[in-house]
């Protein structure tokens, strides 16, 4: 991140990117659909003495406006169906002037495994739905949104691993 860089963070979390974005020196604007993870970011970010530069609030991500130099979206897409996944994206890359930052849980033999043994089990697991994506649908929809793919790489979350791209404005 560039100092002066203007992120957006879709679907923030309790803020574990946009802070250190923040500690950088860019200007971030973060949302996430709970309140209570709003506010955790938001606290953390005060006790950081980053609330200057980072801002917290609670939408989802259709209702995010404004142009941003970079836009991420980490780890937000397996709450996406397939048929809505395109859409999220092109409607994420007409807020990115420069950058989309995407991360997804990819539909491989593996995580298809995975969820079908997760689904023999009982109780609150049960309740989250994964959506999980092919890479050729993801970088369709960020291609067709005027975008081409500069880095691909795999992130280790303590779930699952995710897929990272990060894609730059034709």
């Amino acid at each position: 991140a560039k100092s002066g860089e203007v992120f957006c963070d879709a679907g923030c979390g309790v803020g574990s990117l946009s802070l250190p974005l923040a500690e950088r020196g860019a200007t971030v604007v973060a949302s996430d659909i709970s309140a209570a993870m709003v506010e955790e970011a938001a606290k953390r970010a005060a006790s950081a003495g980053l609330s200057e530069r980072a801002t917290f609030s609670t939408s989802d991500l259709e209702a995010i406006s404004g142009k941003f130099d970079t836009v991420t979206c980490i780890d937000v897409m397996i709450h996406y169906p397939q048929e809505k996944m395109a859409e999220m994206v092109s409607g994420l890359a007409s807020k990115a002037d420069k950058r989309l930052i995407i991360s997804f849980a990819p539909d491989t033999w593996y995580y298809r495994a995975l969820k079908s043994f997760g689904e023999l089990f009982p109780g609150p697991s049960k309740t989250t739905r994964a959506y999980l994506h092919t890479e050729e649908a993801v970088v369709a929809a960020i291609r067709n949104a005027g975008f081409k793919i500069s880095r691909t790489e795999m992130t280790g979350t303590n779930f699952y691993f995710s897929r990272l791209l990060e894609a730059t404005k034709e």
